[in-house]
């Protein structure tokens, strides 16, 4: 999980925002449509996991996206 918050915080625009697995980024100040596309590129090229930005958008909290990234 840290390093998941480690590149997931890398693909912000200001990388000294708090993250951590209880963070509900989609209604964060730093969420938009770019940072949705970077993380969505992140988690192809990291994890080899295919996620539309539907899918990204839809989960509650930094941990649901790591559990469904990693199964």
């Amino acid at each position: 999980m840290e390093k998941f918050i480690e590149l997931f915080k890398n693909e912000l625009e200001d990388i000294s925002t708090e993250i951590t697995p209880e963070t509900n980024y989609v209604n964060s100040e730093f969420w938009d449509s770019l940072t949705a596309v970077t993380v969505q590129m992140m988690i192809q090229d990291n994890y080899k996991k295919q996620i539309d930005i539907k899918q990204l958008n839809s989960f509650k909290d930094l941990q649901s996206l790591y559990e469904f990234v990693i199964s």
